[in-house]
């Protein structure tokens, strides 16, 4: 138990009169990655009697939500959100609503309520300033630019053929270890895309917006083709199946949000020497794409996308490199934690984000081990069938 979970359990008195407490309590038990206890006192936080006669603050309601969102109850947790901000004017809880209807894969409703992200102080910092879309569609230019996870990009560039035109003059604003593959990858669109390092000192004028905005600009009812980029197949020499492995997700450690997602999408490292020595058992290459390994520390994007092109399978957790393979067309298998993030659904082995890519998840929560038995068993299988 972490300590915060101690501090909150320390000032807890009883039950009437303690609600904001509890509110703690459930956020910190969630924080810790402990699903069932986050959300026992979550529905103790939302009884009307806890409040006495104060009314219930709606932070309850909300992690309430957060716990039935990690338990991937996608509808519950919809309807949690809508109770603690029935008026619908805060932005954060409508954001997070959002990724419950992307749970239930209501996309279109998702993608529209999404934008009432820009009313979060944090997220709008974070993007080029508004008016965002000035002029849209009678316009000559345009400029895109990249916003959240490399992941979240990569998976939104499916996008932009959709919004490009032969008489229009794109441009792509991205962080470094992005420019050289969208450069390349989407050269086939012609010569009037041109994909620039994102200056955060700029401020962008005209036609502007983010990629991540892209499917609520356009009123967007479905998925369209992920397949976007178009690299030059590497050449590689015959011989064994070539697995991939990526078993790391992004770092991000200084949020404890963030921290949890990574400590959910990581595999262990008692569970990875497990996994190595069970595939190399199999007599296949096992090529570690994790930066620093067989890949340069300070790899970009291109030069992941090559050496996963030199495999013949991608088997990635849930990072960048899963998208990466996905905008590519390559062979991906994406391992999932339990509480997996609500883009991908629940109880499905293949997604509608990736038609060729196949999910393969925790049977319980934090069971690696399950997971890993059920990587080992489909790879049997995928060898007997391409060997």
């Amino acid at each position: 138990m972490n300590r915060s979970i101690d501090q909150v359990r320390s000032n807890f008195s009883g039950v009437i009169g303690q609600g904001l407490q509890l509110i703690d309590l459930a956020n910190a038990y969630r924080l810790d990655d402990q699903l069932a206890q986050s959300l026992s006192w979550a529905r103790w936080a939302v009884l009307r009697e806890v409040w006495g006669h104060d009314p219930i603050d709606r932070r309850a309601w909300h992690v309430l939500a957060h716990a039935l969102l990690d338990l991937g109850r996608y509808h519950e947790a919809a309807g949690m959100y809508q109770r603690a901000d029935p008026d619908g004017s805060n932005g954060r809880l409508q954001y997070n609503r959002s990724r419950a209807l992307l749970g239930q894969g209501a996309w279109a409703e998702a993608w529209a309520l999404a934008e009432q992200r820009w009313s979060v102080e944090e997220i709008a910092a974070a993007g080029s300033p508004r008016p965002h879309w000035l002029g849209w569609p009678a316009v000559s230019a345009l400029t895109l630019w990249d916003e959240q996870g490399f992941g979240d990009t990569l998976q939104a560039l499916r996008w932009i053929p959709e919004v490009y035109r032969a008489s229009m003059q794109l441009t792509l604003e991205v962080r470094p270890p992005l420019q050289r593959l969208l450069r390349q990858g989407l050269r086939w669109l012609g010569p009037n895309l041109n994909v620039r390092v994102r200056d955060e000192s700029s401020i962008s004028s005209g036609c502007h917006g983010s990629l991540l905005s892209l499917p609520a600009l356009l009123c967007a009812q479905r998925w369209p083709d992920p397949v976007v980029l178009q690299l030059p197949k590497p050449l590689r020499s015959t011989g064994r199946p070539r697995i991939g492995l990526v078993w790391e997700a992004g770092r991000y450690l200084d949020d404890p949000s963030k921290a949890l997602e990574y400590s959910r999408k990581t595999i262990p490292s008692d569970q990875l020497e497990h996994l190595c020595a069970a595939i190399l058992q199999r007599k296949v290459d096992l090529v570690l794409l994790q930066p620093g390994y067989d890949i340069p520390d300070k790899a970009d994007f291109l030069e992941q996308a090559q050496a996963v092109q030199r495999c013949d399978l991608l088997l990635s957790v849930d990072t960048a490199a899963a998208h990466l393979g996905g905008a590519i067309g390559h062979p991906t298998w994406l391992m999932l934690p339990w509480a997996a993030a609500s883009r991908w659904q629940r109880h499905r082995d293949d997604t509608e984000l990736y038609p060729g890519m196949r999910l393969i998840r925790q049977p319980r929560h934090g069971d690696w081990q399950g997971l890993i038995q059920q990587v080992l068993i489909a790879l049997d299988d995928w060898l007997l069938k391409c060997c």
